[in-house]
């Protein structure tokens, strides 16, 4: 994966955050479930979160980012980029304060600005988002003394495998059911001929944007 600055409307997208030194991201089931309503609520009508992590030392995601004409609010000559930093930071601000006062501290939680990587094929995508959905991406401090304190961790491995409130293996397997009853089969985003387009249109817009390389002089 390619880490980005910039990104871009119809783009498909990995957002990353992690825990500063010594703390957890989260600690709990219900700070999980918070973590993912507070996106709802600030991420809505700005992108769409196909695929998703979460463990006790960050998170990420497999977001699509909509159409401009589709925001929520138009916020005229700011770029998509900007806004979309904003609504993050809106979110995850949120959480941080939540997460401080129901474990009754202070402190930084986050350990920097999150980060935003785009695929650079197909392959490397279906890979990746296998890997998220089977919480298979590590996302730890390399060095153990910055990691958060694991007895602080209260959620036993069995009860977190396959959460869907720590990853979205099981709401991409039926992840609704119709009044019928019936269940409504999702397939992996990238799975499709829709996805390869996605990565492949996002590959393209940031190629674009790659200056072209100087000539040499030839002897």
């Amino acid at each position: 994966m390619i880490k980005t600055k910039k990104i871009f409307s119809r783009g498909i997208y990995i957002f990353e955050s992690r825990s500063s030194g010594n703390s957890n991201y989260i600690e709990s089931l219900g700070e999980a479930k918070r973590l993912m309503a507070y996106a709802k609520y600030y991420l809505k009508g700005y992108l769409l979160i196909h695929d998703y992590v979460i463990t006790r030392h960050g998170w990420q995601m497999a977001v699509e980012i909509l159409d401009r004409e589709k925001f929520e609010k138009p916020y005229d000559g700011i770029e998509t980029w900007r806004i979309i930093s904003e609504r993050v930071r809106l979110w995850l601000s949120t959480y941080v304060r939540s997460a401080n006062f129901g474990r009754k501290r202070e402190g930084v939680l986050v350990r920097e600005k999150f980060r935003k990587y785009y695929f650079e094929s197909k392959e490397e995508a279906l890979g990746h988002l296998e890997a998220m959905r089977n919480q298979q991406v590590r996302l730890y401090q390399r060095r153990k003394k910055y990691r958060g304190i694991k007895s602080h961790y209260r959620i036993k491995k069995e009860a977190g495998c396959g959460s869907i409130f720590l990853c979205s293996k099981e709401i991409w397997r039926d992840w609704k059911r119709g009044r019928s009853g019936k269940k409504v089969q999702q397939k992996w985003i990238v799975a499709n001929v829709v996805g390869e387009k996605m990565v492949d249109f996002t590959l393209n817009l940031h190629n674009s944007l790659i200056p072209p390389s100087k000539p040499t002089n030839s002897s």
